[in-house]
């Protein structure tokens, strides 16, 4: 049986990856209200305990976006290496930021952000998810249908869409 890490803040964490994908062992270290630095913190302690995953999924950021430290790509960029050195056989995916709907954030602000997690996801080998166009709707905005009334947290559908996108990387046709 393959093997998915899934690692990152409440977007990982309150979903249910395993009931999702059966047929891959699951490990979800999600993680809520958690920072990049937070994950760098612990990430470690992760490769510690998890054996030898096929595919580690990382979702990180957002919550530093939502409290405006946009200084987190040095450390993004530790995480991700970390997670190569620890698992070197494992596909290594660093998703992107979705957009949310948050009233103080800029239109760019999450745009921009995405570029840096990028080119930060590209040095360290990493294959960056890029799911932004995703999630948004015809407005170019954050499609209300994918998030929870708080603009952050994602809704039944939005993790469905997720869900749908992460099946084309365990299963590519």
């Amino acid at each position: 049986m393959k093997k998915l890490l899934v690692i990152g803040d409440s977007l990982v964490e309150y979903y249910d990856w395993q009931a999702r994908f059966p047929d891959w062992r699951v490990d979800n270290y999600g993680r809520s209200g958690e920072t990049v630095q937070e994950l760098l913190a612990r990430s470690r302690s992760v490769i510690a305990r998890v054996a030898d995953p096929d595919l580690v999924l990382v979702m990180s950021g957002i919550n530093n976006v939502a409290m405006e430290d946009f200084g987190f790509l040095p450390a993004y960029g530790q995480v991700l290496d970390n997670f190569r050195a620890g698992f070197p056989k494992a596909r290594l995916v660093a998703c992107s930021l979705l957009p949310v709907r948050l009233a103080w954030l800029a239109p760019t602000a999450l745009p921009r952000m995405n570029e840096g997690m990028k080119k930060v996801a590209e040095q360290a080998g990493a294959f960056f998810f890029d799911l932004y166009p995703a999630f948004l709707g015809a407005d170019g905005l954050a499609e209300r249908r994918f998030l929870l009334e708080d603009g952050v947290h994602l809704s039944g559908a939005g993790y469905a869409r997720w869900a749908v996108l992460v099946e084309k990387l365990l299963f590519p046709a």
